[in-house]
């Protein structure tokens, strides 16, 4: 009778130490299993190994060659379309392996052969290797270091060899992709593909059934565990549906952030199904192909410095966790100023200057000046107090450079905790601040370095992580002072009050309603 080629089996793990049990949903980083609970709702979460195939084999010698505990960890395999049956039976049976021994016998994986054959392989290194292999890297990154100007420069050979070239079969490219080196050379995308970066859209001709097709495509190398080279050719493709990518399912927040600016805005694990391995990765749309693309979060280097602009601790934080750090002022080696908004990019392999936010620092002043009128008035006012010899002075820093403490802030008056936190850089929540109409609003105030003042935040701006913004005080600030417009109270003739996004009461409504009518009556 033939084999299914489908069957598969599912991983249990005993921790001999505290005697869980649990099934196997990958590797963590330090190589010991990732684990889930048991229990048949979690069937997503387990991890599924092909009977006829090679991923247990890959899956256990990753496991022996990072994992510090090997011996901790029992393992046992069920097959995948019985978990739900066998996995209570299997767990009444671990909680006595040597009573229960001959019946788990044939579930119980001998992992003895994995770890044999991974110590011998480690014994076979030499060891001139591996100690060439830090010192290597670390005149890599020296290199990049010094020779770092833009987010957008090729980082370069980082700890790792650049694909050899002779293992490329040119003749084959070109008879079966129409792809000439000569072509790649000159345009200095062989640069970047030899380098595992992708070239720009080239014309390339397939060849299939006989057949040549003229397409766009952007090329890169592949290169297997033999060393063999191969050409990936990556096609330009329709907009993404975005439900998922290599089993991470998007959010509405994931699929807005891929849209607006390319980039998913966090760190999310990936399954690599040939090992099991869980990948910390960040992930982004190529935007000349629309081709979903990720990078593993330890392959990006955030950098110290761009140009001659430092990148702050937390601006680093925000960059590794893949948040955006917006309004960032930069100055290239050259003298030259800009504004921009900062994120990891998997196409340029780090930190991009996401496209669209690039505008000049004086056009970046007057448009918070205009989002933000109270505040820049307020400015406006302490800095021409204090212009001398022609020269505008600073009057939120100190001449040492140090945040000059405030005592308020739109007549709230701050407690000592609110002038320490300030002083030290962090947010301050104020309740109470009245706004154009006399009515309370909350809002938050922080000294922003890149602006040299004091900045109005309508969310909590110390909090990294990106949160919808609260109504609380954002449509009654936008319509008091702001002079904006709310569809639901335009028609209202007395100011908002807080926390208001809609009529009050009944007057209020009839005013509404017989704006609306009057609206209505009068196009034509």
């Amino acid at each position: 009778m033939a084999k299914k080629k489908d069957e598969k089996d599912v991983l249990i793990v005993r921790d001999e130490k505290t005697g869980e049990i649990s099934v196997v949903a990958g590797l963590n980083a330090d190589g010991s299993p990732k684990r889930t609970p048991a229990k048949a709702e979690n069937a997503q979460s387990f991890l599924q190994f092909d009977r006829h195939g090679d991923v247990l084999d890959n899956f256990f010698k990753n496991f022996f060659r990072q994992c510090k505990e090997p011996s901790r960890f029992g393992f046992y395999r069920v097959a995948a379309d019985q978990a739900d049956k066998l996995l209570e039976v299997i767990k009444d049976l671990l909680k006595d392996p040597d009573g229960n021994k001959e019946m788990l016998a044939p579930h119980k994986v001998d992992t003895s052969g994995y770890e044999k054959k991974v110590q011998e392989e480690q014994a076979a290194e030499k060891p001139e290797q591996k100690q060439e292999e830090p010192k290597k890297q670390e005149e890599m990154e020296q290199k990049n270091e010094q020779n770092q100007e833009s987010p957008q420069q090729t980082q370069g050979n980082r700890g790792y060899q650049p694909i050899d070239e002779s293992k490329i079969n040119w003749q084959e490219l070109e008879e079966k992709w129409g792809v000439r080196r000569d072509d790649l050379e000159k345009s200095g995308d062989l640069t970047k593909m030899l380098n595992y970066g992708k070239s720009d859209l080239v014309r390339v001709s397939p060849n299939f059934g006989g057949e040549a097709f003229e397409l766009d495509a952007r090329l890169s190398f592949k290169k297997d565990s033999e060393g063999n080279v191969s050409l990936v050719p990556h096609f330009i493709r329709k907009e993404q549906k975005l439900d998922e990518y290599k089993e991470h399912k998007f959010s509405d927040e994931d699929r807005k952030n891929l849209r607006e600016t390319g980039n998913l805005g966090r760190v999310v694990d990936i399954v690599d199904r040939e090992t099991g391995e869980i990948i910390p990765s960040f992930i982004s749309i190529d935007r000349k192909t629309n081709e979903i693309t990720d990078i593993p979060a330890n392959k990006v280097r955030i950098p110290e410095r761009i140009g001659k602009t430092e990148i702050t601790k937390q601006e680093q934080d925000m960059l590794r966790a893949g948040l955006p750090v917006r309004d960032k002022l930069i100055e290239r080696k050259d003298g030259r100023k800009f504004v921009t908004t900062l994120q990891v990019n998997v196409e340029q392999r780090g930190v991009e200057f996401v496209p669209g936010t690039g505008r000049s620092p004086r056009a970046a002043q007057a448009q918070e000046a205009k989002n933000n009128p109270i505040q820049g008035q307020a400015q406006d006012a302490e800095n021409a107090a204090a212009i001398q010899n022609g020269q505008r002075r600073n009057s939120w820093t100190n001449a040492d450079g140090s945040i000059r403490p405030i005592s308020k802030w739109s007549g709230v008056e701050f407690t000592e905790q609110q002038k320490a936190d300030y002083v030290a850089g962090k947010a301050v929540k104020l309740e109470n601040v009245t706004d154009k109409q006399g009515f309370h609003a909350t809002m938050y105030i922080r000294f922003n370095p890149e602006k040299g003042r004091p900045y109005r935040y309508d969310t909590d701006p110390d909090n990294a992580q990106k949160v919808a913004p609260s109504n609380e005080s954002r449509t009654q600030v936008a319509v008091n002072s702001e002079g904006k417009t709310n569809e639901a109270t335009k028609n209202l003739k007395e100011p908002l009050q807080k926390g208001q996004t809609a009529p009050k009461d009944t007057a209020q409504q009839q005013q509404q309603e017989n704006g609306k009518k009057r609206n209505k009556g009068m196009r034509m």
